[in-house]
């Protein structure tokens, strides 16, 4: 279980999260859903360490560690003049046979440089690493943007895989679709705090609004 308790976080005196509070069982596929501004992105951040906030996060009962994390960022950054192949090298994986089948369908030119990828194929790039790191609680912020339909496609397969695994899966995105099709809940962030998850029978209710 991953447990968010009381989660303040302060940009230049504005209050971006509000004594936000949430609990993710393992296996569990959770998105999370607000306008733009709503905080998002600033709650991943917040999880993976890379803001100071004031609260408790915890993981199965101990304070939560940013190494049992994986994070896929919204824009992802690569070194210039490195290959999609070099990149792949600085990780390590007991899941090869897995890895090798994704890196196929997904079907990336490994020998040329990033740099010269598509958005799309850079997220597919990272979003490989990610598999390979193998960590217990994933961040995906969002993850289906500039994928082609071929990528969306394999991106449910993947986290339909980390879900056989018993792991944790926490998706944002702006294709409400993609939550409807992916997710077990999804928790509406509004004025810093979740203001209610909704599960599978409840999701009709979503339909209706704007983001």
């Amino acid at each position: 279980m991953l447990e968010i308790k009381n989660v303040n976080v302060d940009f230049k005196n504005q209050k971006v999260l509000n004594n936000l509070n949430l609990s993710i069982e393992e296996g569990c596929i959770l998105g999370i859903l607000g306008k733009n501004g709503a905080g998002k992105t600033t709650l991943f951040e917040s999880l993976y360490k890379s803001v100071p906030f004031s609260g408790e996060m915890i993981w199965k009962n101990e304070r939560l560690q940013r190494k049992m994390i994986s994070y896929l960022e919204t824009e992802n950054y690569f070194y210039p003049y490195i290959t999609g192949e070099e990149y792949l090298s600085y990780f390590t994986s007991e899941k090869e046979g897995e890895v090798a089948k994704v890196i196929e369908k997904f079907n990336l030119p490994l020998k040329k440089y990033v740099q010269y990828y598509s958005t799309g194929m850079k997220k597919k790039l990272a979003l490989i690493g990610m598999l390979m790191l193998d960590k217990p609680i994933n961040i995906l912020d969002e993850p289906f943007n500039g994928v082609d339909f071929e990528g969306v496609h394999v991106l449910y397969d993947i986290i339909s895989q980390l879900k056989s695994e018993n792991k944790i899966v926490i998706i944002s995105s702006h294709i409400i679709e993609t939550l409807f099709h992916t997710c077990d809940k999804i928790a509406f962030l509004q004025n810093g705090g979740i203001e209610k998850i909704y599960s599978k029978e409840n999701f009709s209710e979503l339909s209706t609004m704007k983001f």
